[in-house]
This record gives structure tokens, C-alpha cells and sequence, in this order.
């Protein structure tokens, strides 16, 4: 027996020793699953790999991803630009000649009987009328300043609040991230007629702000006028502007009358606005008509505000169906390149 495990031993240890006849016969029973590389060569499947991109969750958050970069370079770029570089301007002139120029800081331009489209930096376009007179004072990143003297434009801007405005006679028409057309007449008077977003009036009277839709006027002897909406009643516009230039409040109370006669509910913003540039009893008409169209929220009262709480007038102002100021990047079809 000991004699056997010998051979055993050595035989497993050292496959040239010589073989124990009870490994021999084991070998002989598992003969039948031997491997032949030969004959029956091994075949290992393919690793599996899922590529992560095919996952959705992935798939998702890489989109994503690249679209907030892309986003993100886009708008450096389009609100970047040099200090003093030149805006380009396409010239139609009468004839039908289209004549490409520039328009430089400090350099006017007068287009008395031709058209132009503007490039305003590469934040948006401005279409400027035969008639008009413009003279670019400021073109940097951070703003872009133009006057106009004169004339009409239609401005198409995708930018924040602030970055360009017009300065006019009759004070400064401030963007908000919109689109808008503006004319200044002979007599130096602005008028402003917005399409989406805002716009800021503002000069040493006091400002006004003006949302998509509406309507407004400027001129340097008075403060900004309040919005009136475009599809307003002709007669509660025309009441609303013999209202603000009305020479004391005799006049103003008795126009009063005649613009609660023709407001509509969406007239509330515009008596809300019109009741905040008068005192002396002269606004409670105005108020208590937009009470009955448009009720206040809790804690607010025309009584509260004819006696001297305007702070109540902003919180009523603050419920009325407005699209936020300073939202302008909601209005993304703004920064399309049709005018």
C-alpha cells in the first residue's frame, strides 16, 4: 500500500515519473471529456458591451448637457462684441440699388428717401424708414445706445433688459428683450407701439412701461403717457392722452367720465396707471371703475389708495394678467432673424 501511495504521489508531482495504476485507471475514465484542441477547437462567445449612450437616462443627460454648452456659447457670443466696432447696414434706395455700408459709433446717418435694415451688434435687426435720422452713440457688450432724431424703425431685439435703447427729444425708449416699432415726429414727440415684451419710456417727468400689445407717447414737456392697448375703443384712447395733457383737474375729472364709459376689463392696467399720475379725489372715478371690471386682491381698497396708499395700487397692479418684465428670454422667436 505505501508502495502505491509512492507512485501516486510522484506521478502527480512529476508527470515523467512512473504512472500509479490507480491514477492510470481514473484517467482512463475521465479520457472521454478530455479537451482536444485539435479536433474541437474552444469557442468563447463575444464580450458584451452596452455602449452608454444607448441607454436612455444617459442618452437624456448627454443631450442635455450639450445643449446647455451650446446654449451657453451661443448667447456669449451673440451678446459679446467689441468696444467701437462698426454695425453693418443694408441701403434700399429708391431706385431698387441695394448698397451694403457701416454704421460707426458717432457717425449719423440720414436715409431721406431710402430705407435700411440695421444690424443692431448681434443682439437683433432694426428696419429704419425713409425720413429718418440716426446716429449710433454707443456700441459696446455691456449696451448700445442710438439717437434718433427723427423718423420710424421697427426693432427686433433678443437680448436682457437694458442692452439697447433709443435715446429720442423726448427722452430714452428702453428695451426689455422685444419687439417694437417707434416714431419720433417734427415736433421731437415719440411714440412707441410694442409687439412683444416691453418697453421702458423714461425722461425727467417720470417713466412707463409698456407691454406687448399696447401703445404709448413721449414727449419732453410731460411724463412718459400710460399703455393703452391697440385694440382699445378709439374714444377711451382719445380721452386717455386729452386726459394726461389736460391743464388741471377740473379738466381731468371731467374726462374721467368720459374714459370709465368705454373701458373694458382689459382697460384695467391702463386706469390702474392713469389713476397713479393723479391726487386730490381726481382718481377715485378711475378706480372704482377698475374695482367693478378688475375687483382688488384682499387687503387693498380704493379708499385706502385715494387716501394716500399707492403701495395698494402696486399690489392690485401686481394681479392683473402680465407677462413678467424681465422674462425676455421666453421670447425666443424674438431672436429669429425675420422682421
Amino acid at each position: 500500500m505505501a508502495e502505491n501511495d509512492r507512485l501516486r504521489d510522484a506521478y502527480l508531482w512529476d508527470p515523467a515519473a512512473e504512472p500509479s495504476p490507480e491514477v492510470l485507471a481514473f484517467e482512463d475514465r475521465l479520457a472521454i471529456a478530455r479537451f482536444e484542441a485539435t479536433r474541437r477547437p474552444l469557442q468563447l462567445a463575444p464580450a458584451r458591451t452596452v455602449a452608454w449612450f444607448r441607454q436612455p437616462v444617459f442618452a437624456f443627460a448627454a443631450c442635455l448637457a450639450l445643449a446647455i454648452v451650446g446654449f451657453s456659447v451661443t448667447m456669449w457670443w451673440r451678446l459679446s462684441w467689441p468696444s467701437g466696432a462698426a454695425w453693418d447696414v443694408a441701403i434700399n434706395r429708391s431706385s431698387g440699388a441695394l448698397l451694403r455700408s457701416q454704421l460707426r459709433p458717432d457717425q449719423r446717418l440720414q436715409f431721406d428717401a431710402a430705407s435700411a435694415r440695421v444690424s443692431i451688434a448681434r443682439i437683433g435687426t432694426m428696419q429704419v424708414e425713409p425720413g429718418s435720422a440716426l446716429t449710433l452713440l454707443e456700441s459696446t457688450s455691456r449696451r448700445h445706445r442710438v439717437l434718433l432724431d427723427r423718423g420710424a424703425v421697427s426693432v427686433r431685439v433678443w437680448a436682457p433688459p437694458g442692452r439697447f435703447s433709443f435715446s429720442t427729444p423726448a427722452g430714452w425708449v428702453i428695451d426689455m428683450g422685444c419687439v417694437f416699432d417707434l416714431s419720433v415726429d417734427a415736433g421731437g414727440t415719440s411714440r412707441v407701439r410694442v409687439k412683444t415684451g416691453w418697453v421702458q419710456l423714461d425722461n425727467g417727468w417720470g417713466e412707463s412701461l409698456i407691454p406687448a400689445g399696447a401703445s404709448s407717447v413721449m414727449a419732453a414737456s410731460a411724463r412718459p403717457g400710460v399703455p393703452v392697448y391697440d385694440d382699445a375703443p378709439p374714444l377711451f384712447a382719445k380721452h386717455v392722452r386729452e386726459f394726461e395733457r389736460a391743464p388741471d383737474d377740473n379738466a381731468r375729472a371731467a374726462l374721467a367720465g368720459d374714459i370709465i364709459r368705454t373701458a373694458r376689463t382689459r382697460d384695467v392696467l391702463t386706469l390702474l396707471m392713469l389713476a397713479s399720475t393723479v391726487h386730490s379725489g381726481v382718481e377715485r372715478p378711475l378706480l372704482e371703475r377698475a374695482a367693478q371690471l378688475f375687483p382688488p386682491p384682499t387687503q387693498v381698497s380704493v379708499e385706502g389708495i385715494v387716501a394716500g396708499d399707492r403701495a395698494q395700487l402696486w399690489r392690485w397692479y401686481g394681479t392683473l394678467d402680465l407677462p413678467p418684465a424681465k422674462s425676455w428670454w421666453r421670447n425666443w422667436r424674438d431672436a429669429l432673424p425675420t422682421l
